[in-house]
């Protein structure tokens, strides 16, 4: 590592030291203004000159927000929400809203998907987004 960018360096943490020993310390809020503003010139221009603000500037990967396995976690959401819809139904029984016959014819076919989903779950688990679309 060149000199140059050492000393780049020292300075922009001293500045960033010193920036906070007046924000803290300084009684005067002229004095704390004046000084301030010129330690922010300080940081701003060494974090330009070492490439900070370069770095804080880039975007992330795309590849940090894209998932591997979109159609599992969409399997797992469908499997849920029937879940869901079976504690719902079982809640109205409770609450007299359904027949309990009703409800068991309901809840005898959320439990036949619920098995479907459990088994494309399994032939889908493990495999990546680019695997699936080559797969259908």
């Amino acid at each position: 590592m060149p000199i140059r960018t050492t000393l780049e360096r020292i300075a922009l943490l001293a500045a960033l030291i010193g920036e906070a020993i007046v924000l803290y310390f300084a009684v005067d809020p002229l004095l704390r203004l004046i000084v301030g503003l010129l330690l922010l010139v300080a940081i701003v221009w060494t974090s330009a000159r070492i490439g900070v603000v370069d770095i804080l500037g880039q975007s992330p990967p795309e590849t940090i927000h894209k998932r591997r396995f979109g159609l599992l976690r969409a399997q797992v959401q469908q499997l849920l929400a029937e879940i869901r819809r079976l504690n719902w139904i079982a809640v109205d029984v409770e609450r007299g809203f359904r027949t309990r016959d009703r409800a068991l014819s309901e809840m005898d076919a959320i439990e036949e998907r619920l098995r479907r989903l459990i088994a494309e779950i399994r032939g889908t688990a493990g495999r990546t987004n680019d695997e699936n679309e080559v797969r259908k």
